[in-house]
C-alpha cells in the first residue's frame, strides 16, 4: 500500500514540478522543456521523468521505501533531462555537439555504475528522457504502412543514444571488475 502512495504522490509531483522545470528552462534560455515547449508536447517526456524522479526521492522520507542506487539514479535522469533538451535540437547543433554530449552520456554512465549496484537500471534510466520524448509513435498515423514506417524512424534515431548508454554500461562495468579484482601474485 505504502508504494501505491507513494506512486500516486510521485504522478502528481512529477505533475507539479513541470512549472518549476518550465521557468528554469526558461530563465537559462535552453530549448525544449521550457513553458512554451511543456505546453506543445515536451510534457510527454517531462512528467514521466520528474514523475520517477519523484518517487526516487520519496524514497529518503522514513515513511516510503527507498530504492537501491537512488542517489545515482536521480543524477542519471537530471543528465537524461538535460541529454533530452539537446536531443530535441540535435539537428541545430551539428553532428560534432550531438555525438559529444552522446560520449559525455557514456563517460556519465560508466562513473555512476562505477558505484551503483543494478547498474543496467542505471543505464537504461539515463535515457529514459529521450524515449519519453520520442513516444510520437503513439500518436498513431491513418494506415499500419505510416504506422510501422513511423515507428522504425523514431526507433531508429533512439540507436545513437541507446548504444551509447549500454557503452558507459559495459565501461563502467568493466572498471568496477578491474578495480574489485584481487592482485595476483608474481
Amino acid at each position: 500500500m505504502r508504494t501505491f502512495i507513494q506512486s500516486v504522490i510521485a504522478v502528481v509531483a512529477g505533475f507539479l514540478l513541470m512549472w518549476p522545470l518550465g521557468y528554469a528552462y526558461a530563465a537559462l534560455g535552453w530549448p525544449t522543456f521550457h513553458l512554451w515547449g511543456l505546453m506543445h508536447g515536451t510534457f510527454v517526456a517531462a512528467w514521466p521523468t520528474l514523475s520517477i524522479l519523484a518517487f526516487l526521492a520519496l524514497g529518503y522520507l522514513p515513511l516510503f521505501r527507498s530504492i537501491d542506487d537512488a542517489a545515482l539514479l536521480i543524477a542519471g535522469l537530471v543528465w537524461g533531462l538535460l541529454l533530452a533538451t539537446a536531443f530535441n535540437i540535435r539537428h541545430a547543433l551539428g553532428f560534432e555537439i550531438a555525438y559529444g554530449l552522446f560520449s559525455a552520456t557514456a563517460v556519465i554512465v560508466a562513473a555512476l555504475c562505477i558505484f551503483a549496484k543494478h547498474r543496467l537500471r542505471l543505464a537504461l534510466l539515463v535515457i529514459s528522457p529521450l524515449v519519453f520524448l520520442n513516444l510520437d509513435l503513439l500518436l498513431a498515423p491513418p494506415t499500419l504502412e505510416q504506422f510501422l514506417s513511423q515507428t522504425i524512424f523514431d526507433l531508429k534515431a533512439l540507436l545513437p543514444p541507446v548504444a551509447f548508454s549500454l557503452a558507459g554500461y559495459v565501461l563502467g562495468s568493466l572498471v568496477r571488475f578491474v578495480i574489485k579484482r584481487s592482485p595476483r601474485t608474481a
